[in-house]
């Protein structure tokens, strides 16, 4: 059975005056507001939140403190319906109308200079999305964090692939009541719908039982994702910051390319080595804890907020840095952060490297080869899947993965996961943007999924995560499917002795809802059946892996080099 415990509100910030912001429906939302010893009018940074502004595990009181301090008006609020807030709980729908009420309240007041930023992470980074939307003229800066303007493309799925954990998740904890819960679902239970018990009444546009299946086309996905509207890209200088292990990697990156498309006002990305709650990659996989650590707090802070105050400075008016900020800043695993004028960075080279040896993939965590030549004969390598027995995901902390990112030979060791690995490392490898798989692939089911994983393998055997994704196949059963598998960006470093593998699956469970393995509404279905899948590698159509990489730490491969070529 599932079960939740519920988190207790934070305590009021002593610093922070309290509001009621009215709506025009009447509803009034709970705001809090940090102001700067100054006489002067000031511009206002907007946070709007579901999940306890006041809350020290949000660290809001803690980031309003610094944005207040660098001499900004800070306004938090709990979003409709949650927390301190009146009104009905309900993801997305509200959100353009809200911010422009709460832009009207803000702009009218006495300490306001009638210009606004708006600043967030995750939900309320959409939030603040939501804010350039609505298209009022206070809005001139925009701080996007870990999010995607892309519910249904880049939220919710994955290459069309449902996430089911972190969205069961994310849905029970937050948004069934107005107090936030620790949620405990049970995923023995089926059919997966019983998950989302007691949201089922919700009255929401789009009900989340729906959320898995709905087609694209379905007109309540643009009613959903800002009533409609526009997201705004390129409308207001942004500031784009991802993390190469935050589950919206490839939204967010997809929002930074878009707006540059517009090229109306500046447009900035930063990409860290980083998760969801701005966990750093250390060599050991083990990040320290910064919500029990109050110096690795202290450390995120400084990490995470120095561009944010310098970027909301310089469009609010309040001052300009002394030399222009880089288009690019994205850090290199281990090696630091750099500057580029684009991403990829300017000179990045392609590589491929060929899925080789089918017959020992399936043997053990060394399983099949990496090479950077495809092998002369064609070859076939098959696996089983078991919808009673799925493949785990290994880590089931998706948002805080880095806390302890885990070995994947836990599962490298299983008959129905494929590995191919690389030879050593004799010089560094500078991965600097997106990797893909082409992977031609059958199966004996109509609809099957393929789950692939790019890992750093160690000296020690140790087998991290790197890049993963899913990708969903149909098109007839035992038809030929050439796989075009974006596995996304990446700036990592991989260090002398050590090697790339490749993962290949059918199942990261509870990550991912499982297929079927027929045209069944796998939300709702209470039995799946199991399949066959085939790859093919060598031959002129064989599998290969394609990376991106810097040219310092590449060159054309021959006999002599490590596989994609040193300097």
């Amino acid at each position: 059975m599932s079960t939740a415990v519920p988190v207790p509100f934070g305590t009021p910030v002593p610093q922070a005056e309290p509001f009621w912001v009215p709506l025009r429906d009447g509803v009034r939302l709970h705001t809090e507001v940090y102001l700067p010893p100054s006489p002067m009018r000031l511009p206002a940074v907007l946070i709007r939140t579901p999940y306890d502004k006041t809350h020290p595990d949000t660290l809001l009181p803690d980031i309003a403190a610094r944005l207040s301090e660098a001499g900004l008006a800070v306004v938090t609020q709990d979003v409709r319906g949650k927390i301190r807030s009146e009104g009905v709980p309900a993801p997305f729908t509200s959100e353009v109308g809200d911010a422009w009420d709460t832009l009207e309240w803000i702009i009218a007041q006495r300490w306001s200079n009638g210009t606004v930023g708006c600043w967030g992470n995750s939900y309320y980074g959409y939030t603040a999305w939501a804010a350039v939307a609505a298209g009022h003229p206070a809005v001139r800066a925009l701080v996007s964090r870990l999010t995607t303007t892309d519910i249904r493309g880049e939220l919710l799925h994955s290459n069309g692939v449902f996430r089911l954990g972190p969205m069961v998740e994310w849905l029970t904890s937050t948004w069934a009541g107005r107090a936030n819960v620790v949620p405990g679902p049970d995923w023995s239970r089926r059919p997966f719908a019983q998950l989302l018990d007691g949201l089922h009444t919700m009255p929401w546009v789009l009900p989340p039982a729906e959320w898995a299946t709905a087609p694209p086309g379905d007109r309540r996905w643009q009613q959903l994702a800002f009533g409609g509207r526009a997201a705004g890209h390129g409308r207001v200088p942004t500031l784009h910051w991802t993390g190469w292990y935050d589950l919206f990697r490839s939204g967010q990156l997809r929002d930074w390319r878009r707006a540059r498309q517009v090229a109306r006002t500046p447009q900035y990305l930063v990409a860290t080595a980083t998760d969801h709650q701005d966990d750093v990659l250390t060599a050991s996989g083990r990040s320290p804890d910064h919500l029990t650590d109050p110096a690795a707090r202290e450390a995120m802070l400084d990490r995470s907020l120095g561009p944010v105050i310098d970027f909301l400075l310089r469009y609010l008016g309040k001052g300009v840095p002394r030399s222009p900020s880089p288009a690019v800043r994205w850090e290199s695993t281990g090696a630091g952060v750099r500057s580029a004028p684009c991403w990829p960075p300017p000179g990045a080279a392609t590589v491929r490297l060929h899925l080789a040896d089918a017959p020992a993939a399936a043997a053990g965590p060394e399983g099949g080869a990496l090479s950077p030549h495809p092998s002369r004969t064609p070859g076939r390598a098959n696996w089983e899947h078991d919808p009673e027995n799925l493949v785990p995901t290994t880590d089931l902390n998706w948002w805080r993965p880095l806390l302890a990112l885990p070995d994947e030979r836990s599962i490298e060791r299983r008959p129905d996961v494929l590995t191919f690995t690389g030879s050593a490392r004799r010089h560094p490898l500078q991965l600097a943007g997106p990797a893909r798989l082409v992977l031609p692939a059958t199966s004996t089911a109509a609809v099957s999924h393929l789950v692939v994983k790019l890992c750093d393998v160690a000296p020690d055997g140790t087998s991290r995560r790197i890049l993963e994704a899913p990708y969903r196949m149909s098109g007839g059963i035992e038809a030929w499917h050439r796989a075009h598998i974006e596995l996304g960006d990446t700036g990592h470093r991989l260090d002398p002795g050590h090697r790339l593998r490749i993962q290949v699956a059918s199942s990261c469970f509870p990550l991912y809802l499982p297929h079927t393995g027929g045209t069944e509404d796998p939300w709702r279905a209470r039995r799946a059946v199991g399949s066959t899948q085939r790859l093919m590698v060598g031959g002129q159509d064989g599998a290969y892996l394609e990376l991106t990489v810097l040219p310092a730490t590449h060159t054309p491969p021959t006999a002599e080099t490590d596989g994609v070529g040193h300097q």
